[in-house]
């Protein structure tokens, strides 16, 4: 398969084969559903040919990615997996719940016996497992939030009894209140006060989660995290009902004012990664709030109608409810503001784009022309391959190379 040359100024890929990412930004792989067997089988673990059989092949790969740092357990999602039918949105429901059930019983009579290593460790299999059963419910259903709470009990049941130093917070914006949680640094490297990380969730995904994306990779380095629930995301859609913005800049820097009043990081080394739809949140944010001394888009997203509400069919009624929309011609109308067109040449911070080149939720295109647009001079547009592994969306078939890259390319540049 072609790959990206790193002769390519400014654009790297590991495998390093003779190419160029110009060529191929424009060519678009037919979406990968399929019959019969062959490359990347991990994500046709259903496959009756159709895209929820896709996006939950894609879920439970996503699992299975966060397994490396103790969100989930291979064959417990195994043993899920194989009881739930496709495309069965109550299956999926249902055998998460269960297997969430049997871990936080797991969870509670350790700490009934005062093994809070152990009740630590299987609570936030339980948070990952209760949040993957309501991730599959549309946003109004009944079940949703009863699971959500579920999920979040077992979040604080196990984050207080983990090794790492954990404080939740509030980021006062826009007359509400954004719960999140400060993460201090679990090794000492750095002179203090240390750096810190402002790290940003996707469209309606939990803040909790990014403790397992690379919250652990960054406060390992001596560098404090702070990830908090975004309009549109975790508590704040869920539980205030306030839906996505456009101008995203304005809950950042209200995140960063908070970072503003702690003595415990140092003020002039903060960063910014955005995973997923944040994509589109950091840099958008980074063109407005300048102090931030680098950033990281975890997948390029350059127009949200565009390049995920219209490439991506299954999400499109995820997007309507995050945005607190009712109708598709009515997201349609509002994820045209959410575009970062006319507004990159104001970032002044170094930016790293990671992007997949077959990935299926936002087209390689997206991150290409976020690299053009930029005008710094420190900018790099790294791109993975089926080759080197990390090909598809957020590269979450190789997080072990791609997560710790992340982090030392922020840390590089926040010393």
């Amino acid at each position: 398969m072609p790959s990206f040359a790193a002769s390519c100024v400014g654009v790297a890929c590991g495998t390093g084969w003779p190419g160029c990412a110009r060529a191929w930004v424009s060519r678009r792989r037919p979406p990968r559903i399929r019959a019969s067997s062959g490359d990347n089988d991990m994500y046709y673990y259903w496959n009756t040919g159709s895209w929820d059989d896709f996006a939950d092949s894609f879920n439970l790969v996503w699992l299975f990615s966060e397994s490396i740092q103790g969100a989930a357990d291979f064959h417990e999602l195994m043993r899920t997996a194989r009881h739930i039918r496709p495309g069965n949105v109550d299956d999926w429901y249902s055998g998460f719940g269960r297997i969430g059930d049997h871990v936080k019983r797991l969870a509670d009579q350790a700490a009934a016996g005062g093994h809070d290593t152990t009740a630590s460790e299987c609570y936030l299999r339980a948070f990952s497992y209760y949040r993957a059963a309501e991730l599959r419910l549309p946003g109004k259903d009944a079940r949703k939030l009863p699971m959500y709470y579920r999920a979040i009990a077992c979040w604080q049941a196990g984050i207080t009894r983990s090794p790492q130093p954990h404080e939740d917070v509030k980021i006062a914006f826009d007359g509400i209140e954004l719960a999140g949680h400060f993460f201090a640094p679990r090794a000492r490297i750095f002179r203090d006060p240390p750096p810190c990380i402002v790290f940003l969730s996707g469209a309606d995904a939990l803040p909790e989660e990014n403790f397992f994306r690379g919250v652990q990779y960054i406060t390992a380095r001596g560098v404090a995290c702070l990830v908090f629930n975004g309009p549109g995301q975790g508590s704040t859609i869920r539980l205030l009902n306030r839906p996505t913005i456009p101008d995203y800049e304005r809950p950042v820097s209200a995140a960063v004012d908070y970072l503003m009043t702690r003595r415990d990081i140092d003020h002039d080394r903060i960063g910014l990664l955005g995973v997923s739809m944040a994509g589109y949140y950091a840099p958008r944010a980074a063109c407005f709030e300048h102090r931030f001394k680098a950033c990281v888009a975890w997948g390029g997203l350059y127009n949200i109608l565009e390049d995920l509400y219209l490439y991506y069919p299954p999400i499109r009624k995820q997007l309507q409810w995050i945005g607190g929309c009712q109708s598709d011609e009515e997201a349609r109308a509002y994820y045209a503001k959410f575009t970062l067109q006319g507004l990159l040449p104001r970032i002044r911070c170094p930016v790293l784009i990671t992007h997949g080149i077959w990935d299926t939720k936002v087209p390689l295109s997206s991150a290409q022309r976020t690299f053009d647009e930029l005008a710094v001079k420190d900018k790099e547009l790294r791109l993975y391959d089926d080759v080197e592994g990390g090909a598809e969306h957020c590269n979450i078939e190789n997080w072990v190379q791609v997560i710790p890259y992340q982090v030392d390319w922020l840390i590089d540049r926040l010393r």
